[in-house]
């Protein structure tokens, strides 16, 4: 859903009295339940470890040319690669 969604979702099912030339006033309320964006986890705030195994997969499948990703088909070192990426935490677990 998008943050625009979220906030039409919000409005009342009928518009509210108010007075003459007055602009109704959007709110931003958090529900329970979700996550807050800023534990939102992109390549930018990512672990240098989950970048570094990215790159080294990118890097083989780029090149190599027994690998094509969207047919899940690799060589055995893209295969290799490929785990090691799918096993590499994107973010830090806070315990």
């Amino acid at each position: 859903m998008s943050l625009l969604s979220d906030l039409l979702n919000q409005l009342p099912a009928k518009p509210v009295a108010k007075a003459p030339g007055e602009r109704p006033q959007l709110r931003l309320v958090e529900r329970p339940g979700r996550q807050p964006a800023r534990t939102y986890t992109n390549a930018a705030n990512a672990t240098p470890e989950w970048r570094q195994a990215r790159d080294q997969y990118l890097n083989h499948i780029m090149v190599c040319r027994s690998c094509y990703a969207p047919t899940s088909r690799y060589c055995q070192a893209g295969a290799a690669l490929r785990a090691q990426y799918d096993d590499t935490p994107m973010e830090t677990t806070n315990e």
